[in-house]
């Protein structure tokens, strides 16, 4: 038996991809390949070392936190799992920085290329990663407000959307379904439930022509909205147990429909979620966030430079144009925004005084 020792990783705990630089001198693996390694925990990062150095090399591993295993080199190797892909849903979006700068820790990238992974609609970060890494990234995640999705492509269902304007783009989006014995639905949803063979295919033939979008079943969200209700006081107490609103609220909610109740259901959630308001006599409609936008309105406003800051990032606009725009209020701006921009934006501002609201295009 050999007296060599081999270092496997099993989990990304407290650690951060910025340890990749610290690990690419000491091992003969280039960068890339150790952050694979790193996130499909378990697996074997160095093999071959003698034992004094690899216990003086997982002590300092440790301390940067990863959890590993010394193990002779010539033990089994890890049974490889399942990989997955994974997206972050941002539930509070006042917490948005400080979920960007975590994000930007564990990827080992820009601040600002986090933020925009996090801004994405479903925001997927990952792919290709363990069970362990999952585990690892709710374990972190899940006390910013943030909840974790994961899907296995293998076993993965795909929706394709129609993303086109006219009748000659679905034809072609028609077509190639067609071609893979699909029957297409009606826009937007033209078809349901594909494996990953199937989406991946019409993803290669449509993609570069924008007129599809894929998305993973297992990502979709929705915002349940209340479009009608009874006037009764039995269903005003229902609403007060089902979302949590306090009762004073529910007359003003009520005279403002159609408004959301629950936002960022996940799909295997919307049934039973609306069940209970559809029998008091509620009529329900679920969007897909993936494809919801709003622009923002901005009506009254305390500080106009750190406002001038934040919307000319977040919007892409030259800052004199947005600070020309906020000196006269109310102002709409055009941009439209995805749901975790739209939502972390109107955090931002209220939390410094601003009188802000939200509009579909």
């Amino acid at each position: 038996m050999s007296g060599g020792k081999r270092i496997t990783v099993r989990a990304l705990s407290r650690g951060t991809a910025n340890i990749v630089r610290a690990l690419a001198p000491h091992f003969d693996l280039p960068p890339a390949e150790i952050a694979a390694r790193l996130f499909r925990a378990p697996a074997v990062l160095a093999t071959g070392l003698p034992p004094e150095v690899a216990e003086a090399l997982a002590g300092a591993l440790r301390e940067s936190g990863l959890e590993l295993d010394i193990e002779p080199e010539d033990a089994p190797l890890p049974e490889p799992g399942p990989s997955y892909d994974v997206a972050l849903y941002l539930r509070d979006g006042g917490r948005f920085r400080e979920v960007a700068r975590e994000l930007a820790l564990v990827l080992g990238c820009a601040l600002g290329d986090a933020a925009a992974a996090l801004c994405a609609t479903p925001a997927t970060v990952l792919g290709a990663v363990s069970q362990a890494t999952v585990d690892a990234l709710r374990t972190r995640f899940s006390p910013l407000g943030v909840e974790v999705d994961a899907s296995n492509p293998a076993t993965a269902f795909y929706d394709v959307f129609y993303a086109g304007e006219d009748a000659g783009g679905l034809a072609t989006v028609r077509a190639v379904l067609g071609a893979q014995g699909l029957e297409a639905g009606a826009p937007p949803l033209v078809a349901s439930g594909l494996n990953q063979a199937q989406a991946s295919q019409v993803w290669r033939e449509l993609a570069a022509r924008g007129l599809v979008r894929v998305v993973d079943q297992a990502f979709q969200r929705f915002d349940l909205s209340l479009t009608a209700a009874p006037s009764t006081p039995e269903f005003a107490e229902l609403l007060v147990r089902e979302t949590g609103m306090p009762a004073k609220l529910v007359p003003r909610v009520l005279s403002r429909l159609p408004v959301v109740l629950h936002a960022g259901v996940r799909s295997e959630e919307l049934a039973a979620r609306a069940a209970t308001l559809e029998a008091a006599g509620a009529r329900i409609s679920a969007q897909l966030i993936a494809f919801r936008s709003f622009r923002l309105t901005v009506e009254e406003l305390r500080d106009t430079p750190v406002a001038t800051e934040l919307l000319s990032s977040a919007l892409g606009l030259p800052a004199a144009e947005v600070r020309t725009s906020l000196a006269r209020l109310p102002h709409t701006f055009a941009p439209p925004l995805g749901d975790t921009r739209a939502r972390w934006l109107v955090a931002e501002l209220r939390a410094r005084g601003a009188r802000v609201t939200l509009e579909a295009p």
